[in-house]
């Protein structure tokens, strides 16, 4: 994806908000954005300090840990899309989660994350997704309402050990005679409008998209994003879609 760098003439004056309770980490964070010239930097040590700080000043960018204390980045993130904050419902977010955390990813997901960092980060993947998220214009999910969201705390703590309960896109029942008509395309051949003929999984079996589910350019870059920890990279869709 290109980056539109007329959009950034004033990037140095964006205001990021980071949230983790490490702080290492922070400090990390902190050092990579001011080398690109962000001097407004926040930071919070969990999800009710970042509210609490949103009360009183508006931000561009929101990056989140996604497991902490007392309120997690991904409960944080509900409220805020869910107008339950006094942040903009449409705040662009970048979650920021250990490999271990992949159980993690679906909700993400639905709660419209627009990158993910895993780490450990190699410093050019994370600066090069924070150049792209703040070229970009966020739209807020029509598929469904962010309240509705489940957020299991269980998935949170457990991670890859979690055993689901249910998943939180449910699928969508595909006729069989339509299951037969599909079309095998590669992950970078996922294009918007696309219906999924089967689920697209983790490596360790996490559902992130099911059967019936149809696409939109978000979630076609964020699977593009997550190539690493998907299962597969062919998928089958239904018929009728062009992969050039």
């Amino acid at each position: 994806m290109a980056i539109d760098f007329e959009s950034l003439d004033s990037f140095d004056r964006k205001r990021i908000l980071l949230v983790d309770d490490d702080p290492f980490m922070l400090g990390v964070l902190e050092k990579l954005l001011g080398l690109l010239g962000l001097e407004t930097i926040l930071q919070a040590g969990d999800g009710e300090q970042a509210l609490a700080l949103l009360k009183d000043t508006a931000v561009d960018l929101l990056i989140t840990d996604t497991l902490m204390p007392k309120l997690d980045g991904l409960s944080l993130l509900k409220k805020i899309r869910s107008g339950q904050s006094s942040a903009s419902a449409s705040l662009p977010c970048i979650a920021v989660s250990s490999l271990g955390e992949e159980a993690t990813l679906p909700t993400a997901l639905a709660l419209d994350v627009i990158r993910f960092v895993q780490k450990p980060f190699k410093a050019l993947i994370l600066i090069k997704r924070l150049l792209i998220t703040l070229s970009e214009t966020f739209s807020e999910s029509l598929d469904h309402l962010y309240s509705d969201v489940v957020i299991d705390v269980d998935r949170l703590q457990l991670g890859a050990h979690y055993q689901p309960k249910q998943t939180t896109h449910q699928a969508q029942h595909i006729p069989l005679e339509r299951r037969e008509k599909y079309t095998v395309v590669s992950l970078f051949q996922l294009r918007p409008d696309m219906q999924l003929a089967e689920d697209i999984k983790t490596k360790s079996g996490t559902v992130l998209l099911s059967a019936g589910f149809t696409l939109n350019q978000t979630r076609v870059h964020r699977m593009w994003e997550l190539e690493g920890n998907l299962e597969k990279t062919s998928f089958r869709v239904l018929a009728g879609f062009s992969a050039g």
